[in-house]
């Protein structure tokens, strides 16, 4: 359409709708818009079929509205409700001009079948947009069916404000949606005697220190200050945007989700967030150039070549015995410790091997150094999980963002971005901390930083020699190779693993769509990595070995990418694990005797390994807080 034209059909659709307010829908007929625009018959009838046309262009505005909120990248929302919310107060924007129609709009829907119908598929693109960020439908329709009830009476309602409203109904809608309790009478407690909140210092903004502190706001007898010396939160969990694509400094891949603490802390924080599974039936292993499905599951592993039939049927019982919690490798000191002494065949102790570098990123000579009880316990839940391998939609910002609403929400917290603490000293029975610009006092202390961070922090006090057993462990890290692709140009599976390189390619992309922009491929490539050598220059010269290794994989299996690049990130040494979970390394506990502090984070005591490990040691910590916390005497 021209610019003259249609600024020509705008003005016939402004005039009527200015019409429809003053007069009523009903009482305006099309001789009356033609008259008040100065145009024929035949202009109106060029540009629409009958006036339910020109109702039709505010529900075209509303999809409009709803096709915008859609296209928002996960990663730039704060949290889901808050996203969910600016929907509908934008949609309830748009309605409050035009409030006479939308009551005549609303009364005449119930018979003109055109009109119905138009309220109806606006409502079907309304939900199937909801359930993009809100996977419950039934949530989802509420959401719907509430709004939809605000607007009918306020449409009774001649003075009414539409967006407050949408806000003040809407705060008591999410109150009922964050719980799964049912509803009761209401409580009334008696007038109560306040102690001093309790005050507590996160050291610490990753995803442990989050959590706990997510957890401790949810107190109103806790105060607290969670710091960050970087410039974001997140942590190694850190996620940016460039050229369209999502980019995260720890992967968001989350290993059985299902049996996951992630699931437990969207129960009990309220957080919302949808994931999806990686399709095992495309997740690949290579060996001697052979690629061959890998065996997560019953079916793959009836596909695998990687084993004869007799050995399949051989780890198809450790399985079981796994799963059963009755496998022997519980009872070794270590996974090498219970090769050695197995009857097995070289393939299914290879496989053992493997499986372990690929779920705790490590080489196969620190796999044969991780704990049998440790390995038991994680593929214990990872073989009854019926989700084995899932990405978070849209990143670990997507989590990272609800928290920090949490904790910015309970309006008794504060985060300080930027502000590293210096020193720590104890004083008038409180927990001293020095910042570079402050001095601020409390009664615990959350360490939720590496444990070579907190050594250091620490060095030179009376509590520095109870951390000595904890001053030489070592990381895990890996080398990661990221790369944002203009195109496609190949997707033969969704992960391929090459087991004589000990590396792997995730085409993270073919999980998670949200990551990419329209037509785009996101891969990344992750190296295990040695971490013993005698010089520097060895060390650079393996990091090169190493890099070359990776390129051959991406050169072999996704021709063209090359070409294709429109983002590149090599990292040749990122953190994954703060500490390595292996025998020569010891976990930091949550507590520690003579010391007075706690602790979290993925080095840290807790439950499974990696970003699991940071959220379940976080839980224990704000936990054990928080039965410390004052009640409050009745007056």
């Amino acid at each position: 359409m021209r610019p003259s034209t249609r600024k020509k059909r705008d003005l016939v659709i402004e005039t009527a709708l200015a019409l429809f307010m003053q007069k009523g829908y009903e009482s305006v007929s099309v001789d009356d818009i033609i008259a008040a625009t100065h145009t024929s018959k035949g202009t109106f009838y060029h540009y629409f079929k009958s006036k339910e046309d020109i109702v039709a262009e505010v529900g075209e505005r509303q999809h409009a509205i709803i096709e915008q909120w859609s296209r928002r990248s996960p990663a730039r929302v704060q949290s889901l409700e808050s996203h969910i919310n600016r929907l509908f107060l934008d949609l309830a924007s748009n309605l409050s001009a035009y409030p006479r129609l939308v009551r005549s709009f609303t009364a005449l829907s119930m018979q003109n079948d055109k009109l119905n119908r138009q309220q109806r598929k606006l409502s079907e693109y309304l939900l199937t947009a909801l359930q993009r960020w809100l996977p419950d439908p039934n949530k989802a329709a509420l959401l719907i069916s509430v709004y939809n009830g605000i607007v009918s009476k306020w449409c009774l309602n001649e003075d009414g404000d539409l967006e407050q409203m949408i806000r003040t109904e809407f705060s008591l809608l999410w109150a009922g949606l964050r719980t799964n309790e049912p509803v009761g009478p209401l409580s009334v407690t008696p007038k109560q005697k306040e102690d001093p909140p309790m005050k507590v210092a996160v050291i610490g903004g990753g995803l442990a220190g989050l959590t706990a502190a997510a957890y401790l706001s949810e107190e109103s007898g806790v105060e607290g200050v969670l710091f960050e010396r970087s410039p974001q939160l997140g942590g190694r969990a850190f996620t940016y945007e460039k050229a369209g694509f999502t980019l995260n400094y720890g992967a968001h891949a989350v290993y059985g989700i299902d049996r996951h603490k992630l699931t437990t802390m969207e129960k009990e924080l309220g957080l919302s967030f949808s994931s999806k599974q990686v399709d095992k039936r495309k997740v690949m292993y290579e060996k001697h150039d052979q690629v061959t499905p890998a065996p997560l599951d019953f079916v793959n592993l009836m596909k695998t070549e990687l084993l004869s039939t007799m050995q399949k049927v051989r780890f198809v019982g450790e399985i079981t015995a796994i799963m059963a919690n009755n496998h022997q490798m519980k009872n070794y000191r270590t996974l090498g410790d219970f090769l050695a002494d197995s009857n097995a065949d070289e393939d299914v102790k290879e496989l053992w091997e493997h499986l372990v570098c690929s779920n705790f990123f490590i080489t196969p000579e620190d796999a044969r150094r991780v704990p049998g009880t440790v390995i038991a316990e994680y593929y214990h839940n990872l073989f009854l999980s019926s989700r084995p391998v899932n990405y978070v939609l849209g990143s670990w910002a997507v989590i990272t963002n609800q928290l920090r609403e949490k904790i910015e929400l309970s309006g008794h917290w504060e985060i300080a971005l930027q502000e590293g603490i210096e020193t720590i000293r104890y004083e008038d029975r409180k927990f001293v901390l020095k910042s570079k610009n402050r001095e601020l006092a409390f009664d615990r202390v959350i360490f939720a930083m590496p444990v070579q961070q907190v050594i250091k922090l620490l060095k030179g006090s009376a509590w520095e020699p109870f951390l000595a057993p904890y001053e030489s462990n070592t990381a895990t890290e890996v080398m990661v190779y990221d790369v944002g692709l203009s195109r496609v140009v190949a997707r033969p599976f969704s992960y391929i693993s090459d087991m004589n390189n000990k590396l792997f390619i995730s085409d993270v992309s073919a999980t998670d769509y949200t990551l990419v922009p329209e037509g785009g491929q996101l891969l990344q490539g992750i190296a295990y990595l040695n971490d013993e050598f005698a010089t520097e220059e060895e060390r650079k010269a393996y990091l090169e070995q190493r890099t070359e290794q990776m390129e051959r994989l991406f050169d072999k299996h996704y021709p063209g990418w090359r070409e294709s690049i429109a983002v590149k990130r090599v990292s040749k040494k990122a953190m994954v694990a703060s500490v390595k979970n292996i025998a020569t390394n010891a976990l930091l506990p949550n507590r520690l005797e003579n010391v007075p502090f706690y602790f979290c984070g993925d080095g840290c005591t807790g439950k499974g390994e990696l970003a699991e490990r940071a959220f379940s040691s976080a839980r224990i910590v704000a936990k054990q807080i928080l039965k410390d916390v004052p009640q409050p005497a009745l007056v």
